[in-house]
């Protein structure tokens, strides 16, 4: 691990579909780069108290997604790494404001690997099963419900400056990923 700091490190965030590993990915580069970490989830739910499964459930997706929005009106100035919950860059504006914090990195992962990463997770709401589907399989519903999210979010996710691909990748070379490419855009723009 021991990637030297990218000059001038500005903000990083992360996007892509649940189970992509931004927390987990964004911890680890918090820590290599001695910035600070933030996930808007964890964020959202330490301001009201309650978890992201519980608003949806109280409020509904329309809520959630209005407390998400507001929570980027802290992220003005310095440098941090940001973990972006799935849906927050589909807010209309949101990818613009994320764009012009930092340094938008798409953690793109398979269908097939998200499913395998997500199969016993029960705390995501938008990846819960409706009644309807009661006849298929859970795998094949989440796969199913990942799919739609995927073609849904692809085209506002590719805006992103950098995409890093998970797939076959432990958090920390994913991570290593990020680094050695911000580096080398990095070294690119200088020439």
């Amino acid at each position: 691990m021991g990637m030297n700091r990218p000059p001038e490190v500005k903000p990083i965030v992360l996007i892509g579909l649940p189970g992509a590993g931004k927390t987990s990915v964004g911890e680890i580069l918090a820590r290599l780069l001695n910035l600070s970490f933030f996930d808007s989830d964890r964020l959202v739910e330490a301001k009201e108290n309650r978890t992201v499964s519980r608003i949806f459930a109280e409020d509904g997706e329309n809520r959630f997604r209005e407390l998400e929005s507001r929570i980027l009106d802290d992220f003005k100035t310095g440098a941090f790494v940001l973990s972006c919950g799935g849906g927050l860059p589909m807010t209309p504006g949101n990818m613009d404001i994320l764009l012009k914090l930092g340094q938008v990195v798409y953690l793109k992962t398979e269908i097939e690997e998200l499913v395998k990463r997500l199969a016993a997770t029960h705390d995501r709401p938008l990846l819960k099963s409706n009644p309807e589907d009661s006849d298929n399989s859970d795998e094949h519903v989440l796969r199913k419900r990942l799919s739609t999210l995927e073609s849904e979010r692809a085209q506002v996710y590719e805006r992103a400056g950098l995409t890093v691909q998970t797939d076959g990748f432990s958090t920390a070379e994913v991570a290593e990923r990020i680094l050695q490419r911000m580096i080398k855009s990095d070294e690119t723009r200088k020439r």
